[in-house]
């Protein structure tokens, strides 16, 4: 026995530092869009959770440009092997519509894993506008067709997409302004330069509860519980208009399902920590519940949403 197992058990120690290097491997988690954004934050809240919880070595990396296009290519090519996964949210079921020819597969090349949260669009004016509620804008906008105006981070940003959808479902026209970002269009909107502007929960959070700017409506299906006094659009008059701003993890194709599904449980775990709960909640984001299936299922769907609204609207990127 003794003949045999002597040079076993010298095979097994020297694999065993080998075997030490690949469970010490980090995940990279690849986010679009710069550090401080909300994309950034919900990725380095999650991800620093995980870490307490699990041990595992996560590295979070910002690969910023052409509105994440940059990153969900870079992601799409990386190895299948768990070592990285990238961070999705709204802007990427938009792209399709927008880009005839993106460099991957949006159905198939990054598959979505792990919904993270998800935030509501606030629908808001300047805090002395004559415009008290939603059913004001309305009234004023389809009084006055295209008299009053919008802002929006550019063209095709995520906010000026929205905003369109908002008109389509409420059957008004409001002129577009482009901005070169959402910092510009607040500040526009504040001094009385625009009319309304839409924008995600974490932009609007700041100024209206520091009184600068008046919420009308935020865009889930239910009420926000960081503004429990504002009415969902559906409350205020425009029944269809339900949407959000979304956040999650993707890996690329190929990767093993059972990376996939760890990687899921890893976040819901995370989502269950009061203090991520809470950073959470001051920014109107509710922790997310969809299991793999439903998350796949979710991004297919609002992918086809944006696609029509983006078709319907004319909006064109050159």
């Amino acid at each position: 026995m003794q003949s045999w197992f002597t040079p076993l058990l010298a095979l097994c120690l020297a694999a065993m530092p080998w075997l030490a290097h690949a469970q010490a491997k980090p995940t990279r988690i690849i986010v679009p869009f710069a550090v401080g954004g909300a994309s950034d934050t919900y990725t380095r809240l999650v991800a620093q959770k995980i870490t307490e919880q699990t041990g595992k070595n996560i590295i979070v990396e910002n690969r910023t440009g052409a509105g994440g296009r940059i990153a969900f290519d870079h992601a799409a090519k990386a190895p299948a092997d768990g070592s990285v996964v990238v961070l999705i949210d709204a802007t990427y079921a938009m792209l399709p519509g927008l880009f005839n020819n993106l460099p991957w597969d949006v159905n198939t090349d990054l598959v979505p894993a792990a919904m993270i949260t998800q935030t509501p669009f606030v629908v808001m004016v300047q805090t002395e506008s004559k415009i008290a509620s939603l059913a004001d804008l309305l009234a004023q906008a389809k009084a006055q067709p295209g008299k009053l105006n919008y802002g929006s981070a550019g063209m095709g940003s995520t906010n000026h997409i929205v905003t369109e959808r908002f008109k389509a479902d409420a059957k008004v026209n409001l002129a577009h302004i482009p901005f070169r970002g959402m910092s510009e269009a607040s500040l526009a909107l504040q001094s009385g330069s625009l009319d309304v502007v839409i924008a995600a929960s974490p932009t609007a959070m700041g100024p209206v509860k520091g009184g600068k700017l008046r919420a009308l409506a935020v865009t889930t299906a239910k009420r926000s519980s960081a503004l429990p006094g504002v009415p969902t659009a559906a409350e205020a008059g425009v029944p269809e208009f339900i949407t959000t701003n979304w956040f999650g993890f993707a890996v690329p194709k190929g990767t093993p399902n059972e990376f996939i599904q760890t990687l899921r449980e890893d976040v819901a775990r995370a989502l269950t920590a009061p203090d991520v709960r809470d950073k959470l909640a001051a920014q109107g984001a509710e922790p997310a519940t969809l299991t793999t299936e439903e998350f796949a299922r979710f991004v297919r769907e609002d992918t086809r949403r944006w696609s029509e609204t983006i078709r319907s609207s004319g909006i064109k990127l050159e």
